[in-house]
């Protein structure tokens, strides 16, 4: 017969190894668009299908050092987090510098 003692270690036997579990199975997604950790950098994810162009704006140096590239799908690395402030989607496809 199940005690009211064995029933709750089992509850909380099972409730433990939910818990320390799951933080180590679980993926974080890398968003897409301009996103930046200490440890990657500055990076732009491209969710799309297709071959875009984006503006990279760069840290302190002025509009006249910002450049615009070609993101393909995937994640592309822009460089040190420190240097570069944002990138985002051209939609005209033109560079505006």
């Amino acid at each position: 017969m199940l005690t009211v003692k064995r029933l709750l270690t089992a509850v909380v036997a099972v409730a433990g190894t939910l818990v320390f579990a799951s933080p180590a199975q679980a993926a974080v997604p890398i968003p897409c668009g301009y996103w930046e950790t200490s440890a990657s950098g500055a990076n732009y994810n491209h969710c799309g299908s297709t071959t875009i162009l984006i503006r990279v704006d760069l840290s302190g140096a002025g509009p006249e050092n910002d450049y615009c590239r070609l993101a393909y799908p995937g994640n592309v690395w822009l460089g040190k987090a420190e240097l570069v402030d944002n990138a985002y989607y051209i939609s005209s496809g033109v560079c505006p510098l």
